[in-house]
């Protein structure tokens, strides 16, 4: 809001040699696609939306984005698009499947429980990837407040997490993916 404060807005510390491909803001913290694939994600840490194993905040503190760790997407998985909701984050990966984590109010993860993941030890590494269906895959993503949505492979869209005022497009509100089996039947919108 100064006069030349732009020119003087240092770059973001992602690694030596590290560049950008893709990146997404979310309601207190950012994640980026970097040129290898690898995803890095920083800010508050609430709720494991950093996806880095544990609660801690990146970012605030000198030498912080230095020591930042990649996220564990799954052995050989890099990510091929991001989306930082409010306190969750999705990719889809090079497979073209979709995992979340974060918090997991309202199912918003896409796992059929309620269980935030990303912020315990190991957590990542048992993160599953999201049920769309049969043989369905993802081509894009988009997270809001406390709901996510795909466009598959066939062209369908799906949404999933909070439901009120009818935001998943399936002509109720019902929340879907809090509970077992939800994800299995997810009926995709119908446009």
């Amino acid at each position: 809001d100064g006069a030349g404060e732009m020119a003087l807005i240092p770059t973001v510390n992602l690694g030596a040699g590290r560049t950008t491909t893709a990146i997404s803001a979310g309601h207190s913290h950012t994640c980026a696609i970097l040129d290898n694939a690898s995803v890095k994600c920083w800010g508050y840490n609430y709720s494991g939306r950093l996806g880095i194993d544990n609660g801690s905040t990146m970012g605030e503190e000198a030498g912080d984005m230095a020591v930042l760790p990649s996220i564990n997407l799954g052995t050989g998985r890099t990510a091929t698009a991001i989306s930082a909701g409010n306190s969750h984050t999705c990719a889809i990966l090079d497979n073209a499947s979709v995992k979340c984590w974060g918090s997991n109010t309202y199912g918003k993860l896409g796992i059929d429980n309620t269980t935030d993941m990303g912020d315990g030890a190991g957590e990542m590494a048992l993160l599953t990837g999201i049920n769309l269906g049969t043989g369905r895959t993802a081509t894009a993503i988009s997270t809001r407040w406390n709901h996510i949505c795909v466009v598959l492979d066939n062209g369908a869209a799906k949404c999933w997490g909070f439901n009120n005022y009818g935001r998943l497009g399936i002509e109720n509100t019902t929340i879907m993916g809090d509970e077992p089996g939800e994800m299995d039947s997810l009926p995709t919108v119908n446009l």
